[in-house]
């Protein structure tokens, strides 16, 4: 018997399979797969099989792949053969993977996780999201809307997703392969539920950040880190601190929007937010340990809001938008929120957190509490342990 409050005892070893369509711009995705393979070989035999999205040129080559592979699905299979694992687990498979490693692990008989990072099981580019506004246009299976609406850089990349999710969901039935879909937040986990997934085949299991020294002392500026683009609510945040009177702001991160973005702020004569680019990531620590709080704006169904949570493991309150699953991260008080895309709302948050020390240190307190309970590394292994033996013990 286990004594009340005790840890369970450790679980056997496992021989786990990661894979992972590596995308071409570095984010936050990649960095979970890398960070997911590093905590689980602390108790388990773990290989990653690795594609690298960068490696593929496009055109119809790429589509073919990322549709329906025999040589990919055969390369997968060889894989598999020979690490023999108890269990694979799938994150990004576009473009490079496509459907290979859902058709061998069901060939061979071996059970199938996949963590839902996006919204690509019904949106083509995964964001639901497209022209400025949220978009559910396409979980039906309408996904001709891609090519009528600016959902991609090009129309051939249209083309291309569209096609291929239509195949993978209908013709190819992919979603019957994956035995446990593991959600990042309880919001995408209903998500799943309402697209039809049965309750015994999803599991929220929470990301994890890094746990290190960490203060609450409210530091001097406020923060914003993540890629810069449409769905993240920037132009909303830049207006909010116009209205909130141009407090010290920082702007971390690169994306297609930044030089618009410092346009725009040069604009709105916004003399006291700096725009950093991208910063390593080794470096965001000490940028969030100066902050004086940590503002999320998305304007999409943020999935999980892993920035926010680095920022609550850093002892900084969030002002985040009542969007996806961000408002889950606040509703014990660890910080503030605002209707999407509403600035004004947006500036009144900025105005408290500037003007009360006492509240940024209360917020951060929480936060920093919840990141030590909740989102530690060693809770996000039992998680994926949990769900592990959840489908190798039906």
């Amino acid at each position: 018997l286990i004594a009340a409050g005790a840890r369970p005892p450790a679980p056997s070893p496992l021989r786990v399979l990661v894979a992972h369509s590596f995308y071409r711009l570095p984010g936050g995705e990649n960095r979970y797969v890398a960070d997911q393979v590093g905590l689980l070989r602390r108790r388990h035999t773990v290989e990653l099989l690795r594609r690298d999205n960068e490696d593929l040129s496009g055109g119809p080559a790429m589509v073919a792949r990322m549709t329906l592979s025999p040589t990919q699905e055969r390369a997968v299979a060889d894989v598999i053969r020979d690490f023999r694992p108890d269990v694979v687990h799938l994150h990004n498979v576009y473009p490079s993977l496509g459907p290979a490693v859902h058709r061998a692990s069901t060939r061979l008989g071996v059970p199938l996780v996949m963590t839902v990072h996006n919204y690509r099981l019904r949106c083509p580019n995964g964001y639901l999201f497209t022209e400025g506004e949220r978009c559910r246009r396409c979980e039906r299976g309408a996904y001709f809307n891609a090519l009528l609406h600016r959902c991609f850089e090009s129309r051939a990349q249209a083309v291309g997703y569209a096609a291929t999710l239509w195949v993978h969901r209908f013709a190819l039935r992919l979603e019957g392969a994956v035995d446990l879909f593991i959600a990042p937040s309880e919001f995408v986990g209903r998500r799943l539920l309402e697209w039809g997934l049965p309750a015994e085949r999803v599991s929220v299991v929470p990301h994890p950040t890094t746990l290190g020294p960490a203060s609450t002392e409210p530091g001097n500026y406020g923060l914003y880190v993540g890629r810069l683009s449409p769905e993240k609510g920037l132009d909303v945040l830049l207006d909010g601190l116009r209205a909130a009177g141009d407090p010290p702001f920082k702007v971390v991160g690169g994306g297609p929007l930044l030089e618009a973005l410092r346009a725009r702020a040069e604009g709105l004569r916004l003399a006291a937010v700096e725009f950093t680019g991208h910063v390593p990531s080794e470096e965001v620590a000490g940028l969030l340990g100066g902050a004086r709080f940590v503002v999320v704006p998305s304007v999409w169904e943020e999935v999980a809001g892993l920035a926010a949570i680095e920022a609550m493991a850093a002892g900084r309150p969030l002002l985040v938008a009542d969007s996806g699953g961000l408002p889950e991260l606040v509703r014990a008080g660890e910080g503030l929120s605002f209707p999407p895309g509403d600035a004004q709302a947006l500036a009144d948050g900025i105005v408290k957190l500037v003007g009360d020390s006492e509240l940024c240190a209360a917020a951060g307190e929480r936060g920093l509490d919840r990141a030590r309970a909740e989102f530690s590394p060693e809770r996000h292994l039992e998680g994926l342990e949990a769900a592990y033996h959840k489908v190798l013990d039906r």
